[in-house]
């Protein structure tokens, strides 16, 4: 199989996977990534915040963009107020510090948003296929490790992937009645 001529099926695979939802009028997931703290003027400490990176649409192990871009998701919250007990696990209280980081830095209450995502480099055949994330590039296509600890024996083609979120995320599959 042309490494390029696959590598340019799963850019508008992603594509139209992503448009598809769109068109069902899935709300995208909004992509963010983490700014440290810093001094402002050198004097002001200001906390660590959040910056729009854009959007896109979750498909299990994948992000995709309707521009067909893919990004190996980072941290997935939402972003909310939550009131929780006092006696908490730390990982608890920094989820909870990271929903309100989201809240503070403009995302609308409710909003998913996906943290530092990692973007994909489809656009690389050498990149694609040293890559060890939830997208590969190997003689058959470009698969899918749709489980991080994966063996390679376990990759599914792009395609069939794509299909089956796109029926996981119909109105049926999600116990809905159609409109």
């Amino acid at each position: 199989m042309d490494a390029q001529r696959a590598l340019t099926d799963a850019r508008e695979a992603l594509a139209a996977a992503a448009a598809e939802l769109a068109a069902r009028g899935i709300p995208p997931e909004q992509l963010a990534t983490t700014v440290p703290p810093r001094r402002a003027l050198g004097i002001i400490p200001r906390p660590a915040t959040m910056r729009r990176a854009g959007e896109g649409f979750l498909l299990g192990a994948i992000l995709a963009t309707v521009d067909g871009g893919a990004f190996d998701p980072g941290t997935i919250l939402r972003a909310t107020r939550q009131v929780l007990p006092g006696h908490q696990a730390a990982s608890a209280q920094e989820r909870r510090a990271l929903r309100q980081t989201a809240l503070d830095a403009g995302f609308r209450e409710g909003t998913t948003v996906v943290l530092d995502s990692r973007p994909l480099p489809l656009d690389d055949e050498s990149a694609m296929r040293a890559e060890a994330g939830p997208l590969v590039l190997t003689d058959d296509g470009v698969l899918v490790r749709w489980i991080p600890t994966a063996p390679d024996s376990a990759l599914r083609p792009l395609g069939d992937y794509l299909h089956e979120r796109l029926d996981l995320s119909s109105p049926r599959a999600a116990g809905e009645r159609p409109r």
